[in-house]
Parts: structure tokens; C-alpha cells; sequence
């Protein structure tokens, strides 16, 4: 499991989401809800959880 952080623009992030989601070889688990950066009105962070899906690894 890999814990990621990732900090854009809300629009940014939810493209990166979807081709995360989109992907079958992993699952994303737990996204926070976007949370504010300290000095800047723009730009959002976002906690979530990767797990790799081992079966779909094999198929390929």
C-alpha cells in the first residue's frame, strides 16, 4: 500500500483521480476531502490510499 498526498488545483486533482480509478491494475482507497494550503487560495491537497490489485498484474 503506498499513502499518497497530492496538491494541485481541485480541478487538477480530480483529473489525477480519474486516471488513477480508471487504472484496473490498482484500487485508490480513502481520499480525503480536499483540504486548504496554508497562504494559497488556489491550490488544494488530498490524502488517499494505492493498493496494487495483483490479480489484474498477472492477467497482463
Amino acid at each position: 500500500m503506498l499513502k499518497i498526498r497530492l496538491q494541485g488545483t481541485e480541478k487538477d486533482i480530480e483529473w489525477f483521480l480519474n486516471i488513477l480509478e480508471y487504472d484496473s491494475r490498482i484500487s485508490v482507497h480513502n481520499p480525503s476531502d480536499p483540504l486548504d494550503i496554508k497562504g494559497t487560495r488556489k491550490y488544494k491537497r488530498l490524502y488517499l490510499e494505492v493498493l496494487r490489485n495483483i490479480d489484474e498484474e498477472m492477467k497482463k
